[in-house]
């Protein structure tokens, strides 16, 4: 073998690359050895390529090229034109998937199997071995595709470009929906394969072409060179860098009635009504969003209140907690009215006093807290926490109990105590139910979280309706 000869193996699969000859003696040595191991080689399936004759190969290799095209372990190799032909072949099997989706009656179950089977998972391989430079205009593609699919699931009117279907493609954490664009964070996929398996490859134009890439499309301080680090998780922190630039230029800019449709615009910031509205129940307040879930008229924030706490008490009872509802109502005149526990639970922790629950939603667009809020995550929930032990705990520990406030943001956040009420909760449930703790904290959060985007939006939708009673009346 010469100098220049290289050999890499993957279980059953293998690439020889050196001089035709070579790559001939190569060839000819694993045919003679590898039937004593059980080896056998397929030379319909071999590919071969090379600027020099290719004749001396056997003739049973049919695939022959003097560029390379072909796949590798599921990686295209050759110019631009055969990479994007090549994933545009692979989304025909996801075309079909996405075409089922639109299908179902369900929207909310249709947007869970987009996100988690169909979008940006489905990219993810080709995104981390392909240089992103040879294959951009056909991820743009699989991208619209993913918004059409999107669209017409939930039946919105959201064009590509608008910011609406821009921070649907954000995470869940930054606000999105997590439907990742592929074109957009495939050179952190493969910047951060390179970083991880291939640092030697550092210096190809092909992942300079990325670097320059990826560098454009975050700030100036979030931009990276040569070498690339080799820590882990590398791929998930250029994506955050994107997001983070994604998310600040955003912030920076600027119905049909079902819940599901109502909770999407809402989340994403659609315009929720095609023209102006004000509340059927306080003519002087403009019908939006955070009106229709603040306002306090017509009973929907009690009938959300009461349902989140039920549901809490049902995972109570479920995991043999004893709990009681609406425990301290009867203290007195001068407090019947504060009832320190939604749900009291005798005995919580190890040798604790009794938990009274007490279970608030508050929202994060209110004036006393909108500019911490657009700052730090959870700032409207902690407040609430804080003012609820202030009126509380006093109360509570004249009782011996000990105040637990449970609050929710009207956008889904629930606060730090909660966080950790919900952990220890699905912690007993798990015990109870023999399942996976994990389990039980999703089961818990999906089911709270639906009550509450169910609620919201039935409260607008009430509003909604009245108002145009009113208007045809």
């Amino acid at each position: 073998m010469d100098n220049n000869f290289e050999s890499r193996q993957y279980l059953d699969d293998g690439v020889l690359a050196g001089t035709s000859l070579s790559v001939r003696a190569a060839l000819d040595v694993i045919s003679s050895l590898g039937p004593s191991l059980g080896l056998y080689i397929n030379f319909a399936k071999c590919e071969v390529f090379g600027k020099a004759e290719l004749s001396a190969f056997p003739s049973e290799i049919t695939k022959r090229y003097h560029t390379p095209q072909l796949e590798i372990l599921g990686a295209p190799i050759g110019n631009e034109e055969f990479c994007n032909n090549f994933v545009i072949n692979k989304q025909s099997s996801v075309s079909f998937l996405l075409q089922q989706l639109q299908g179902l009656e369900k929207p909310q179950l249709a947007l869970a199997l987009l996100r988690k089977c169909a979008a940006f998972c489905k990219m993810t391989h080709i995104s981390r071995v392909t240089p992103p430079t040879l294959i951009k205009s056909s991820l743009s593609e699989f991208d619209d595709s993913i918004h059409h699919c999107f669209t017409e699931c939930l039946a919105l009117n959201l064009s590509p470009q608008s910011s609406g279907w821009k921070q649907a493609c954000l995470s869940l954490s930054r606000g999105g929906l997590g439907l990742r664009s592929v074109a957009v964070h495939s050179t952190a996929a493969y910047l951060g394969s390179v970083s991880s398996s291939s640092p030697d490859l550092a210096s190809s134009h092909y992942v300079i072409d990325a670097l320059n890439l990826f560098n454009l499309q975050v700030s100036a301080e979030d931009t990276v060179s040569i070498p690339l680090p080799t820590k882990s998780h590398f791929q998930h922190d250029l994506s955050q860098r994107i997001e983070n630039c994604q998310f600040h230029a955003l912030y920076n800019s600027d119905m049909a009635t079902s819940e599901m449709q109502w909770g999407i615009k809402w989340w994403l910031g659609l315009p929720l009504t095609p023209e102006f509205r004000v509340c059927a129940y306080c003519p002087d307040k403009a019908l939006d969003a955070h009106h229709a879930v603040t306002c306090k008229f017509g009973g929907d924030v009690v009938a959300r209140h009461n349902a989140l706490r039920n549901a809490i008490f049902d995972f109570c009872k479920r995991a043999l907690l004893n709990p009681k509802l609406e425990a301290g109502a009867g203290l007195g005149h001068e407090r019947r009215l504060t009832r320190p526990a939604d749900i009291l639970i005798p005995s919580w922790s190890n040798g604790d006093k009794p938990a009274a629950i007490d279970v608030s939603i508050t929202s994060p667009l209110k004036s006393n807290i909108l500019s911490e809020a657009g700052v730090v995550a959870g700032a409207a929930a902690r407040q609430t926490e804080e003012r609820k032990h202030t009126c509380n705990d006093t109360i509570c520990s004249e009782l011996g109990w000990k105040c637990v406030p449970l609050v929710v943001e009207t956008f889904g956040a629930w606060g730090r105590t909660a966080g950790q009420f919900f952990g220890e909760l699905a912690s007993r449930l798990a015990a109870q139910s023999h399942s996976s703790k994990t389990t039980m904290l999703n089961n818990i959060y999906g089911r709270l979280s639906l009550i509450l985007v169910r609620a919201n939006a039935r409260a607008f939708n009430a509003r909604l309706a009245t108002t145009m009673d009113l208007l045809e009346g």
